[in-house]
C-alpha cells in the first residue's frame, strides 16, 4: 500500500496520508489544525518487455582460410595448441630442480669421470694392441749372430702360444714368455723358467734383427734362423 507523509504547517507534525484519508480534510493530532490531505502520488510504472518463447539461433564464427605458399584457399587451419596449465608450486619446484647447484656439480663430476675413464680405456687398448703386435714380430726362431760369443749355439724359439725354447750349447730349456710393455721399438719380455727365477729381457727389434739385453750377461744380437 502506498503511503505519503504530510507535514503540519503549524506544529511540524508528520501525518501519514494513506488511501483512507487521501483527498479529505483531517485535523492535526497535535495542534488540531485542519489540513487538506492531497491525493496519493502514483508510483512510476515499470516498463514491461515481452519474453520470447524461443532463443535466437547461435552465431557461427569461421576462421579465414590459410593463404600462402603451398596452401589452397580451402586448406583448413591447424587446430589450436592447448597447453596444460601448471600450478605455481609445480613451476617453482621445476625451477628449483633445474637450478640446484648440487645437481650441476654432480653432472660435472660424472662428465669428468666418464671422460677420464674413456681416456684410460683408450690408452689401455693402445698398450694391449702394441704388446700383441710386438709378440707377433717376435714369434719365430732366432739364432745368435756369429762373432759375438764363444758359444757355438744360442738359439731362441718364441711360439705364439707363449711357449719358449732356448738352446744354449748342448742344453735345451723350456719356459713361458709374454711381453709386459712396449716403448717404441723396444719391448720388455718376462721369461718364466720352471726351475729358476723369472727373468726380464729387454728386446729391441730393428731391421730384421733382435737385440736382447739381459742383466748381468750383456747385450747380444740375434737374427732370424734360416732353416
Amino acid at each position: 500500500m502506498s503511503v505519503d507523509v504530510v507535514v503540519c504547517p503549524r506544529c511540524g507534525t508528520n501525518l501519514q496520508n494513506s488511501a483512507g484519508v487521501a483527498g479529505q480534510v483531517v485535523a492535526c493530532p497535535q495542534c488540531h489544525t485542519q489540513l487538506q490531505m492531497p491525493a496519493l502520488s502514483q508510483p512510476a510504472a515499470v516498463p514491461q518487455f515481452p519474453i520470447p518463447n524461443t532463443l535466437p539461433p547461435a552465431i557461427e564464427y569461421s576462421l579465414p582460410a590459410q593463404v600462402g605458399a603451398g596452401a589452397g584457399l580451402d586448406s583448413p587451419l591447424p587446430g589450436p595448441i592447448v597447453r596444460a596449465k601448471r600450478s605455481q608450486g609445480e613451476v617453482t619446484d621445476r625451477l628449483r630442480r633445474r637450478s640446484n647447484p648440487l645437481v650441476i656439480v654432480f653432472a660435472v663430476v660424472m662428465a669428468i669421470v666418464l671422460i677420464a675413464f674413456g681416456i684410460v680405456a683408450h690408452r689401455a687398448n693402445q698398450a694391449y694392441a702394441a704388446r700383441r703386435e710386438f709378440e707377433r714380430q717376435m714369434v719365430g726362431n732366432w739364432e745368435l749372430v756369429p762373432g759375438q760369443s764363444q758359444l757355438e749355439r744360442w738359439d731362441f724359439a718364441f711360439h705364439s702360444d707363449g711357449h719358449l725354447q732356448m738352446a744354449l750349447g748342448n742344453e735345451l730349456n723350456d719356459g713361458q714368455w709374454r711381453v709386459t710393455s712396449v716403448q717404441g721399438t723396444t719391448g720388455y719380455v718376462l721369461i718364466n723358467w720352471p726351475d729358476d727365477a723369472p727373468q726380464t729381457l729387454r728386446v729391441r727389434l730393428q731391421s730384421g734383427t733382435m737385440q736382447i739385453s739381459l742383466e748381468g750377461v750383456g747385450s747380444f744380437a740375434f737374427r732370424v734362423q734360416v732353416p
